[in-house]
């Protein structure tokens, strides 16, 4: 009996379950059926109308059917694009009436076509936003994200010159905030202001992604994403791909966490993304708030089967804070970040519908918009860059030892030699040159003895002055090693949110506040070197990285951080006539005379196509810049026509003496340096470059393709190309014979 009892209570028990779960299955799905109806109604015959009532053969060029086009309404109109705007989801639509072909902030979803996400991805990919969002009184931080199509925002509009604004409330999350949809010529403007951004005490708001299905394209479709990721990156739509795990998401201008190690990814260096979809293309670029934005490539098959780049605004940061127990837990920021957001999208079709003119709109809005001026001359010949490690020290238990591995007088007697070979153009560097050597930051004046002291520098900086030798005084005003001294830990360095410095896992790395090493730099720097002549300092890492810091006098954004540094290159540029900087974040290039270390390759990301030189084709003709020194990779021939094909200036980092010295230092990674061992080989590169390539040098890169696989063609602005074949073998392209890993350089009328 009692065994029946418990069967009988069990069977009860599992019956209860089976209807809860069949109760909650109808309800999720008929909550997803209300969503569907709202955002996927069927097309009519008015929508065609609306879209095309100037050119009805042209409906929905290139594209598949689309849905609820009689609820759009005309909203904008310039000379070549009208914007179309659905009041009751704020949806939006741009027609470019050059051919006629409509950009969507929804992917248009078809019955019969699979996008391989469940019906919760499915309905967001009509979202005109997507929103992530923090309860502050939970324990540790738990970022919930959501979107328009889930939320169902109160909506109001109002008319905006040639566009419209809409205000989303989030009731249930108290969060609120308007976003503008304005054409401006040949480009759809988004604007979140930062004063309509608000949000609860129940609920913080995190970011937001406007527009984050903005021309997605489905497998069947021919075409590419781009992401600034290192140089540049592209992804092609394809119809067999895996399930992704993780999307490209990448700060702008670097990460917001510190990485003390060499595992680092390449920075998205300029707030720009883009998409190609057959013969046409947009390029996205964040012209305002970029410091506090990231950049978001999802590839098919990462959740849902689109591909679909955009921007992401953020409004919060998160941090570590301590709990009473010692442990550690994340939390969101209490301060709103409150700035004004502007995405803006330029649009191109035909010949124009690729990443090349996707870069020329982005040097136009450079040199047009943010003061960035061409130090290139007509007529320059292409530099030959040169790094000389002068000194360095070597740790040993008792007595550390500086080594002198090029003294002044030696890179002289270099100079010298550069130029009887017929070396006409040198853009030099030293590093290490400062009393304690290279590595030793901050680092402290005068000049190192060893090398021959104050006298010895200035004596060097007027023969490069005579000789038309550009040189610059490399240093570094971020690191500080407690090891080395000179700062105080507590007082002069960057903060997290907690009120704990940046640092690493033994407390022996940090960070100095951008203003405290800026005051610094005017103070006592600065009239140090008055008696030289040289070009100016070269600031490590500025273009590399940027963070918040929460110091206790000096507290800075990332924008605040940015701006110190620039004041410092401006003062170098005052006095000596120029700044260098390493890395090429877009805030550095207004005031950059020379760029150091803009990267070659990408992170590596598994969805990645193809790296191209996106970065290099904005700013050749602009600015000089270099890569990574050629004696140090495995394969300089490989290296060099890398350096051809992008545009790069030959260069080289050396010492006088043998690189054995260096084995027992921080700096045993220069394992070939010496420059009696590459001074032939790199004298004749440069020859060879500035022979065929010399005129090429102030010019603008028109148009970079890939022509087959590993051969690859660079078009200037006077129509002179550059092929680059990669391959082991001879190749002919359009009658011309490109030597196995070698080049060409076909005149314009060749």
């Amino acid at each position: 009996m009692v065994m029946n009892k418990k069967w009988l209570f069990r069977a009860a028990a599992l019956l209860i379950v089976a209807l809860v779960t069949v109760w909650v299955v109808h309800t999720y799905r008929q909550f997803m059926a209300d969503i569907a109806a709202q955002v996927n109604n069927q097309p009519n015959q008015q929508a065609e109308d609306i879209l095309n009532e100037d050119d009805p053969g042209q409906a929905n060029a290139g594209e598949p059917p689309s849905l609820s086009d009689a609820d759009f309404r005309k909203a904008g109109e310039t000379e070549r694009l009208e914007l179309y705007f659905r009041d009751a989801d704020s949806a939006i639509m741009v027609k470019d009436k050059s051919n006629g072909y409509v950009w969507r902030s929804a992917y248009p979803i078809q019955k019969d076509v699979d996008l391989g996400g469940n019906e919760l991805w499915t309905a967001s990919s009509q979202s005109i936003f997507h929103l992530s969002y923090a309860d502050p009184k939970q324990p540790t931080l738990e970022v919930l994200e959501t979107n328009s199509a889930l939320q169902r925002p109160k909506i109001t509009t109002t008319a905006a010159e040639n566009g419209i604004t809409a205000h989303y409330e989030l009731p249930e999350l108290g969060i609120s905030f308007s976003m503008s949809f304005q054409l401006k010529g040949n480009a759809l403007e988004v604007t979140v202001p930062g004063d309509s951004v608000k949000d609860s005490e129940q609920f913080w708001l995190m970011s937001v992604a406007p527009l984050p299905f903005f021309g997605a394209a489905g497998d069947d479709q021919q075409g590419y994403a781009f992401y600034p990721d290192g140089p540049g990156a592209l992804s092609y739509f394809k119809k067999n791909h895996p399930r992704y795990l993780n999307p490209y998401h990448a700060s702008v201008y670097g990460q917001d966490k510190f990485e003390f190690s060499d595992n680092r990814t390449e920075n998205a260096m300029l707030p720009v993304f883009g998409m190609k979809v057959g013969d046409n293309a947009f390029l996205g670029m964040i012209t305002d708030g970029e410091y506090d934005a990231s950049i978001l490539f999802s590839p098919s098959g990462y959740l849902i089967n689109l591909n679909r780049v955009s921007s992401e605004l953020t409004y919060r940061r998160s941090y570590e804070a301590t709990k009473r127990n010692g442990q550690f837990t994340k939390q969101a920021e209490k301060r709103l970040i409150r700035e004004d957001h502007t995405i803006r999208y330029v649009f191109f079709s035909g010949d124009e519908a690729n990443y090349s003119h996707m870069a020329a709109a982005y040097r136009d809005h450079l040199t047009k918009e943010k003061g960035v001026t061409a130090r290139i001359k007509q007529g320059d010949s292409i530099p030959f860059g040169l790094d000389l490690l002068t000194g360095i020290k070597e740790y040993r238990i008792l007595f550390d030892r500086f080594i002198p591995t090029t003294t002044f007088e030696q890179a002289e007697e270099i100079f010298r030699d550069l130029k009887q070979r017929g070396v006409t153009q040198i853009s030099a560097n030293l590093l290490g040159w400062t009393k304690e050597g290279h590595f030793e930051y901050p680092s402290k004046l005068p000049p190192a003895s060893q090398l021959g002291g104050m006298k010895g520098l200035e004596r060097l900086s007027r023969m490069a002055k005579d000789n038309g030798i550009q040189l610059f005084l490399h240093d570094n005003f971020i690191d500080a090693y407690r090891e080395v001294g000179g700062f105080s830990p507590r007082n002069d360095v960057v903060k997290e949110a907690n009120g704990f410095p940046v640092t690493n896992r033994f407390n022996e790395f940090f960070l100095l506040n951008a203003r405290k090493a800026n005051l610094r730099f005017q103070e006592n720097y600065l009239d140090q070197l008055k008696g030289l002549n040289v070009s100016g300092i070269q600031f490590e890492g500025f273009g590399m990285l940027d963070y918040y810091d929460y110091h206790d006098e000096y507290p800075l954004t990332r924008e605040g951080t940015a701006k110190e540094w620039m004041e410092m290159m401006e003062k170098s540029r005052k006095q000596f006539g120029g700044a260098a900087v390493s890395g090429g974040n877009g805030y550095v290039l207004p005031h950059a005379d020379r760029l150091f270390g803009i990267p070659m390759e990408d992170s590596g990301y598994f969805f990645t196509d193809e790296v191209v030189p996106f970065y290099q084709m904005v700013v050749h003709g602009l600015i000089p810049y270099s890569g990574y020194p050629q004696n140090l990779f495995y394969d300089p021939q490989m290296q060099y026509l890398k350096m051809v094909e992008y545009g790069y200036m030959p260069y080289y980092q050396l010492t006088y003496q043998h690189s054995e010295e260096l084995k027992d230092t921080y700096y045993s990674d220069l394992f070939s340096s010496s420059y009696t061992n590459w001074v032939d080989k790199a004298v004749a590169q440069y020859k060879e470059m500035n022979e065929k390539m010399g005129a090429l040098w102030p010019q603008t890169i028109r148009l970079h393709r890939k022509l087959q696989n590993d051969v690859y063609e660079v078009t200037y602005e006077d129509g002179t190309r550059v092929i680059v074949n990669y391959l082991p073998r001879d190749i002919e392209i359009g009658g011309n014979v490109v030597p196995g890993k070698n080049y060409i350089v076909v005149p314009k009328e060749g």
